[in-house]
């Protein structure tokens, strides 16, 4: 569980710091607009009740001021008319500048929608494999289940129908092996949801020949075993175990769109394989009944090309 934790975090930070390599920073165009203003008072009552006064600027156009009365004739920007006496604003102005920014639109970068195209990157996953372990006069105990945390190499070659819809063949080599080796190869189809976006997500399914061998399996033979005057019983017995099985994948992605048509997938997948042959390797070459099975989830992070 240690390694895929870790791997969880590198993924999470490299996605982090692809997206901050490629944001593009938004430009700010400041515009300017003028307007005349009346600070019109303003009454409100505070918590005790009291009456408070405060002024408001209204923007508009100033059409007359009377000098001698202070009587101001003001048209709002709605286009309403307003009559205010000396004691009804606080002050007036022609032509306050008003400053405000515009945030303009962010790129949206582009996808491939046609050619080939190739993945490489790396997933981390739990495997669970119950060994459908039974017991029989020769066997009294055994493993009967066991988990993995394979660290893939993920790799694959990608056919652009449009902008929403590829398929393709993708491939899955385990890194970090002690005393097991995972591996799968097949088919991949995938659907882009709004491809308009910089960040999107997707359906991602895989339909693939998986093989898995290890062994860290171990089962109890009804036996009595003698080593220098002492003797144990049930006589314990490791097993290689190799697996063949169809392995099918899906799950949901998102896809961030980069530069160059190139983009970045983050995607959680789940698994469930169909057991095709399971071969046994025991010393005493008496096999334990088993009916092994393998599913389970997987995270993936890959660059687009």
């Amino acid at each position: 569980m240690k390694k895929f934790l870790t791997f969880i975090t590198i993924a999470l930070t490299n996605l982090v710091a692809f997206a901050q390599t490629d944001n593009i920073p938004k430009e700010q165009n400041t515009i300017v607009e003028v307007y005349d203003v009346v600070a019109v008072y303003k009454e409100y009552s505070d918590s005790r009740g009291r009456t408070r006064q405060y002024s408001s600027e209204l923007k508009g156009k100033i059409l007359n001021h009377d000098q001698s009365t202070g009587l101001l004739t003001f048209q709002g920007i709605d286009g309403k008319m307003y009559s205010f006496t000396s004691v009804q604003y606080e002050y007036f102005k022609y032509n306050k500048e008003f400053t405000s920014k515009i945030n303009q639109k962010k790129a949206i970068n582009q996808r491939k929608e046609a050619g080939l195209g190739f993945h490489i990157g790396f997933s981390g996953g739990i495997l669970s494999i119950p060994t459908g372990f039974q017991e029989d006069e020769n066997y009294v105990g055994g493993t009967t289940g066991g988990a993995e945390l394979p660290v893939c190499m993920k790799v694959g070659l990608n056919k652009y129908l449009d902008k929403n819809n590829l398929v393709g063949l993708t491939a899955e080599y385990s890194l970090l092996r002690q005393g097991s080796f995972y591996f799968n190869a097949g088919a991949r189809y995938q659907y882009l949801y709004n491809s308009a976006k910089n960040a999107t997500f997707y359906l991602p399914t895989e339909l693939k020949f998986s093989r898995y061998k290890s062994n860290s399996y171990m089962f109890q033979y009804n036996d009595t075993t003698y080593i220098e005057n002492n003797q144990t019983w049930p006589t314990d017995i490791n097993a290689d175990v190799a697996l063949n099985a169809i392995e099918i994948n899906i799950g949901q992605g998102v896809s961030f769109a980069l530069k160059n048509k190139r983009s970045l997938s983050l995607e959680l997948m789940f698994l469930k394989q169909v057991i095709l042959s399971q071969n046994l390797k025991v010393p005493n070459n008496v096999v334990p009944k088993t009916d092994f099975g393998v599913n389970g989830a997987k995270l993936s992070l890959f660059m687009n090309f």
